[in-house]
């Protein structure tokens, strides 16, 4: 399987009814391609009237989940077959094999009558086999605590996001490429050392694509400017902009390079809002999920230490330089701590970023060197 170097497996989708997670889900299972197993819940209708639910298995076979009646338990209208649910669904997500998918179409009040639901579906969770599963809305404590889960990747499906997540969810599972993040404090040195990987992977005959965020597009030519002007704009506007930002680089650039057999550097992504915003009293849990809805999940941060000291000294040496509303000995401690508390959601290396930039680079290239081994096993 050609699946990220991030590791984390599972895709939870997420979003109101009818927003279209089991269209999203059949479109996702012809796409990627690789050994299924799991099931879908479909709505049943007659004459226009919805009257059920059936659970159909990935290899054809159904049964009733619900049906308009009365009966325990109930679901509103609907009586639950609980027997009939375990005996055709908990199966197809428990007899797995390692080169399987699993799908789960969806965790809900329905399925979750089901007490041997619930445990095949966080034994497949916390097992080797990747995951895509739907999951339903409200005050459910088994999903209050799935979305609990640091080991995950969450989307939101909306009829905005519905389409452009098919690509989007597919390179969690199916990834030729390789997504590289360089983060680290303005001053740490970040652009010095990726101009020196990329042409060390040149040499080695690597097809490479440098970028940033913000980007030089029309969202991340407006965030370039308020940070120039220093405008007094909403942590939570900022944030939007960063969002708009990503998505269109997302879209344009890294998930289409990632599709093809591409290493990607990118100074700064998603990380640096989780910190940057994160320090302006924004909730950084719910800033990774907004992202991750959009953006692709780096295989490798390569996170670049130095002391803010250090950082705001070399800063303020550079010529012609206007420091950014950001730059204070106060707000970028926050910053850096925000950075290495959050580091543990990602595959990570920390490069130590005050030594000269040679050292540095040589510490990087190393440490890229083993990732890049690990990344063409998957290909032999």
């Amino acid at each position: 399987m050609l699946l990220p170097l991030h590791s984390r497996k599972n895709v939870l989708l997420h979003g109101l009814p009818g927003s279209g997670k089991t269209t999203l889900v059949e479109r996702l299972v012809n796409k990627i391609p690789y050994p299924k197993r799991g099931f879908y819940t479909r709505e049943v209708r007659e004459k226009g009237r919805r009257i059920g639910f059936k659970i159909v298995t990935l290899d054809g076979k159904e049964a009733w989940l619900a049906k308009r009646g009365k009966g325990y338990p109930q679901v509103g209208k609907y009586k639950v077959y609980v027997e009939l649910f375990e005996k055709l669904a908990v199966p197809t997500i428990s007899e797995i094999k390692d080169d399987e998918i699993v799908i789960i179409d969806e965790i809900g009040k329905m399925e979750l009558f089901s007490k041997s639901f619930q445990e095949a579906v966080l034994k497949v969770l916390d097992s080797k086999s990747p995951v895509l599963a739907t999951v339903g809305y409200g005050l459910i404590p088994f999903v209050e605590e799935l979305f609990k889960r640091d080991d995950a990747i969450f989307a939101e499906v909306t009829p905005e996001s519905r389409d452009y997540l098919v690509d989007r969810v597919a390179v969690e599972f199916y990834r030729q490429g390789l997504l590289i993040a360089i983060e680290g404090l303005d001053g740490a040195g970040k652009s010095t050392i990726i101009e020196g990987l990329a042409k060390k992977l040149e040499e080695k005959g690597e097809k490479v694509y440098v970028t940033r965020e913000p980007t030089s597009g029309e969202w991340g030519q407006k965030i370039r400017e308020h940070l120039a002007a220093g405008s007094k704009i909403s942590p939570q506007a900022m944030a939007e902009l960063f969002l708009r930002d990503r998505r269109e680089h997302a879209q344009k650039f890294l998930i289409p390079k990632l599709q093809e057999k591409q290493i990607i550097l990118c100074d700064r992504y998603y990380l640096s809002t989780m910190a940057y915003q994160g320090a302006c009293e924004l909730d950084v849990k719910e800033l990774k999920k907004a992202n991750e809805t959009w953006a692709p999940v780096p295989d490798l941060i390569l996170y670049f230490r130095v002391p803010v000291k250090e950082a705001l000294k070399r800063v303020n040496q550079r010529k012609l330089y206007k420091p950014e509303v950001f730059e204070t000995e106060e707000f970028l401690s926050r910053v850096a701590s925000l950075y290495e508390e959050n580091l543990k959601y990602f595959r990570h290396e920390i490069i130590d970023a005050s030594a000269n930039p040679e050292e540095v680079l040589a510490q990087a290239w190393k440490v890229l060197t083993n990732y890049l081994d690990e990344w063409k096993k998957r290909f032999t």
